[in-house]
């Protein structure tokens, strides 16, 4: 059987905090509109925001031009490192954001951007 792992990363600590064991993979597949790689993935990561924190301090409009440009930066760096270890990536941003929030137990202010499904190619 296929185990996985829910976790949250904690930048401060640079530490994955595990919220439970769990594989999550099909859920997210249902929440992202039926992508079948998904649930093949062997790790799905998922960029989230807590808008707030930037926009107290850039205001609304650039607050959430400069989470788009974060998050699109961060991607390309697990995308790039994914390729370096021989393995494949693919950026998702097509998915229910409710749902996403649920599988993942977001808080109330916490938001899914995007989702990057990483694994072997083939």
């Amino acid at each position: 059987a296929t185990s996985g792992y829910l976790g949250h990363y904690q930048p401060a600590k640079h530490a994955l905090r595990v919220l439970r064991r769990a594989d999550v993979r099909p859920d997210l597949e249902r929440a992202a509109l039926g992508q079948e790689f998904i649930h093949q993935a062997s790790a799905v990561i998922i960029l989230t925001c807590i808008a707030r924190r930037i926009e107290e301090r850039y205001g609304k409009s650039r607050g959430a031009r400069y989470i788009a440009m974060e998050a699109g930066h961060a991607a390309q760096n697990v995308m790039l490192q994914a390729v370096a270890l021989g393995l494949a990536s693919v950026p998702i941003g097509a998915f229910q954001d409710a749902q996403i929030a649920k599988i993942l137990e977001l808080g109330p202010e916490e938001r899914p951007l995007y989702m990057l499904a990483v694994g072997r190619a083939g």
